[in-house]
């Protein structure tokens, strides 16, 4: 029996519209303006990690509303930061954290130096930005601020991979750093909970201890993919701000400057795949997820008369010699397809021309098969990786549900 969680999962799916389901026919206008893209891309992609990010695509709502909360001095002492993963939500948390550290700083600085010759008032900022070139940013990007802890899974050496939850162990280090007093008088105590909705129920029952009494001038920013894994005392305290997918015309000028080999079918089929994920897009977009993207559309496309031999084959590559990015491409690359032609299935429309080549299975396939290949496709990947088995097994499992599920 499949875990009521997946089922609910493909069923979801059934709630797909048409508006999106034509999805992939509305690219011809939107591929044709990838100008307007910022000549500071390169930053994105030299610099990937969250911490030391200081190009923020999209989300200019939300950074306004941070900005007149905490410049109104109405700040919460948590936040949320919810929504899809590798939209932006750790960079955002990271760029608040930077810019209240560095306002704190000032602060101090102007209160040492007195009240000006000229009467000048101290510029009011007016955006989280912090230039590169600042220590705090330096000291940010580098995990070494002394009023910033950032918390989230550890790495497993045995696994070669991070753990699956945040450990209490490291969240019982919250309450202590947040007593210290900050390095300048009237600083800041920063906590960013990275993977928060992974904190089992210890974890979480003593993220409400701090929360019930936090300290003065101390912010807790949990940041996480699937807010519904918090508990509802934990959302009652904090400040929820959702952040959405970015808009496919956002994404599409970036494919063009992360590889200039990606034709226009190849972005089409990213800019889907993502799903107004920046992080994913990026990921789809590098030759190695590519190429084993295209090698499983064409094993695919053979079906009912899938060639053993060849994924066989296929099996071996991934499992010993492809990147975890690409390994993980396979990987989404099925659940895409499964999940879009059950979309299309439920709605009773046409293949999306993106998937033309999967006509013959599209339309042999009934709903109920597709439901219960996407059922199946979810819990195979995820026993594969909860489990840490042979990456070969992933590829040949998958393979045989599409051929089983008839």
């Amino acid at each position: 029996m499949v875990p009521l969680h997946h089922r609910l999962d493909c069923f979801a799916a059934l709630a797909m519209t048409v508006e999106h389901i034509m999805l992939f026919d509305d690219f011809e206008e939107e591929l044709e303006d990838e100008d307007f893209v910022p000549d500071t891309t390169a930053e994105l992609f030299e610099n990937p990690e969250p911490r030391a990010q200081h190009l923020l695509i999209g989300h200019a709502d939300i950074e306004k509303k941070l900005l007149d909360l905490f410049q109104g001095g109405r700040h919460p002492h948590a936040i949320i930061f919810a929504g899809p993963q590798g939209i932006g939500k750790a960079t955002m948390a990271f760029r608040l954290a930077r810019y209240l550290l560095k306002s704190a700083e000032d602060e101090y600085n102007n209160a040492l130096a007195g009240p000006s010759m000229f009467g000048d008032e101290p510029a009011i900022a007016k955006d989280l930005n912090v230039d590169s070139k600042e220590q705090v940013f330096s000291k940010v990007a580098s995990a070494g601020h002394p009023d910033l802890l950032t918390i989230e899974r550890l790495y497993d050496e045995k696994k070669d991979r991070r753990k699956t939850e945040v450990s209490v162990d490291e969240i019982r280090r919250i309450a202590p750093f947040m007593r210290k007093t900050p390095a300048i008088d009237g600083g800041w105590r920063i906590v960013i909970v990275d993977d928060a909705d992974t904190m089992n129920r210890n974890s979480q029952n003593s993220i409400l201890k701090i929360l019930e009494e936090p300290p003065e001038k101390s912010l807790l920013i949990l940041v996480t993919h699937r807010p519904g894994a918090l508990l509802p005392t934990i959302f009652s305290r904090s400040s929820l701000i959702n952040f959405y997918p970015l808009e496919n015309q956002l994404l599409i000028g970036f494919l063009s400057r992360v590889n200039p080999r990606l034709d226009r079918d190849d972005k089409e089929l990213v800019i889907s795949m993502a799903e107004g994920s920046l992080g994913r897009a990026v990921e789809y977009a590098d030759d190695k997820s590519m190429d084993v993207i295209k090698q499983t559309s064409e094993l695919l496309k053979a079906w009912p008369k899938l060639d053993w031999v060849k994924i066989q084959f296929f099996s071996e590559t991934i499992g010993k010699g492809a990147t975890p990015e690409a390994q993980r491409a396979f990987q989404d690359y099925l659940l895409w397809v499964s999940s879009t032609l059950l979309k299309a299935k439920a709605a009773g429309l046409p293949i999306p021309t993106a998937l033309s080549v999967f006509s013959t299975i599209g339309q042999e396939v009934s709903l109920a098969g597709w439901l219960q290949i996407c059922d199946t496709l979810k819990e195979h990947f995820t026993r594969i990786h909860t489990g840490n088995l042979d990456k070969r097994f992933a590829v040949m499992g998958a393979f045989t549900i599409f051929e089983n599920n008839v």
